[in-house]
């Protein structure tokens, strides 16, 4: 382990409030620390089953601040969804704009000429040939 690395898992330790949550701290970041990251999680009390990658639909109860560019989380749904403004509406629906992040096709606004790159997870303008 470097320097770094001690450093941090003892800063974080540390800003803990209980004994409880400095312990759980101290268990995740050993674990993480030597490269078992999921097993770390749950000992954090975190869920594993689903790695929500913050993309349109990817679940964010836990963390609000999963959702990718373009995206809030949806109060009702708690899942990540396109922001809801009339600007960004696209046939009904409301899909990602130039630059927003996505992770399939059906992500973009097909009206205005969007495909998702794979290559970037961005939504950029399908150039006609």
């Amino acid at each position: 382990m470097d320097a770094n690395r001690f450093d941090n898992l003892t800063r974080n330790v540390g800003e803990q409030k209980t004994r409880r949550t400095m312990l759980k701290a101290a268990t995740g970041s050993t674990l993480a620390v030597l490269g078992i990251g999921a097993v770390g999680r749950v000992a954090l009390g975190q869920d594993v089953s689903a790695e929500a990658r913050g993309f349109r639909r990817d679940d964010c109860s836990r963390n609000a601040d999963i959702c990718r560019d373009g995206l809030e989380c949806n109060a009702t749904t708690l899942t990540c969804e396109y922001r809801q403004t009339p600007s960004r509406r696209c046939g009904g629906d409301y899909r990602g704009k130039k630059g927003d992040d996505c992770e399939r096709e059906s992500d973009c606004c097909k009206k205005k000429n969007l495909t998702c790159d794979q290559d970037s997870d961005r939504c950029k303008r399908n150039k006609k040939n």
